[in-house]
């Protein structure tokens, strides 16, 4: 249990910046993102993702749990049962199961794990809970059909709000080893101060708020812990890893969730670093700083399986 700050310095976390700069320009994830179309920009996203770096030897099929569409990544023959349960960011809006196979080839060499990424209903075709209750059937048809494992959930950004509800909804089945979080929002009701933090921000402006919470919350109670894990009970909760951009929009969130499980005796650790930004950590190998968090967060999920 502990917070860990670092500072990025290498010149692979400069062109990693670089790229994600341009990949992310007119993305919308702003005050304006409310009015883009979202359809048109998934597909020029997801192409672009279709090129990022895999890691070789990793196979990859696509299967589908309880109707829900997903693609399982496995590292040559993987001879353990455990899953990872891998659950996609992109504001709820965009992402998808096959544009994330260069993080999920990372999370399945390293720990030569199944990773199934699941392709869960976007908004704002979708409001909540369709696409929660998306990765809930398919966690539980992970469980019937693999009934003896254990689940490590991994999300990034709105992915790692879905990993939180879930493992807070499926709390009493015992089924998840651990949580590993990158750049949670834990928050859809305004009641998590961000102005006390310096925001620099250029994926996630703070400004996307507002039109996020009409897009994905739409007529629900925002401090339905489903929606905001920060009202959630977090007793028993399991073991959680949480890394951060010091000065992202979210910066906020993942310091209350950190705050939220230490408060209850949750096994937690927070890497929180300066010099990179929103959802860094999935580079995977692609920079030192972040294949240490790779490795780290490997290591933390082997300690509780």
């Amino acid at each position: 249990m502990g917070i860990q700050i670092r500072e990025a310095k290498s010149e692979e976390m400069q062109k990693n910046i670089r790229t994600v700069k341009q990949m992310t320009k007119g993305m919308g994830f702003d005050e304006n993102m409310g009015k883009v179309n979202w359809s048109f920009i998934r597909v020029i996203s997801n192409f672009g993702y279709q090129f990022m770096p895999k890691e070789k030897g990793v196979k990859y099929k696509k299967i589908r749990l309880d109707n829900v569409k997903a693609v399982v990544s496995e590292y040559g023959q993987a001879n353990s049962e455990n899953i990872i349960m891998y659950i996609h960011g992109g504001g709820f809006v965009s992402g998808s199961a096959s544009s994330s196979k260069g993080y999920s080839s990372m999370l399945a060499k390293y720990s030569g794990y199944k990773v199934i990424a699941i392709d869960y209903s976007l908004a704002p075709e979708h409001s909540f809970p369709k696409g929660f209750d998306d990765c809930y059937n398919a966690f539980c048809e992970i469980v019937r059909l693999y009934p003896n494992t254990k689940i490590t959930l991994v999300g990034e950004s709105a992915g790692a709000n879905l990993c939180l509800a879930l493992a807070l909804k499926t709390k009493e089945m015992g089924k998840v080893a651990c949580v590993l979080v990158h750049s949670p929002i834990i928050d859809f009701t305004g009641g998590i101060d961000r102005s006390e933090y310096r925001i620099d921000d250029f994926t996630v402006k703070e400004g996307c708020l507002k039109p996020l919470n009409e897009i994905y919350v739409g007529d629900n109670m925002a401090d339905n812990p489903y929606i905001s894990p920060l009202f959630g009970d977090f007793h028993g909760f399991p073991p959680t890893f949480i890394t951060c951009d010091s000065n992202e929009t979210l910066y906020a969130d993942a310091k209350a969730l950190y705050q939220k499980c230490e408060q209850v005796g949750v096994d937690v650790e927070l890497v929180e670093v300066k010099g990179t930004f929103h959802a860094f950590a999935t580079i995977g190998t692609g920079t030192p700083e972040t294949k240490q968090i790779l490795e780290e967060n490997i290591m933390f999920m082997k300690k509780y399986i």
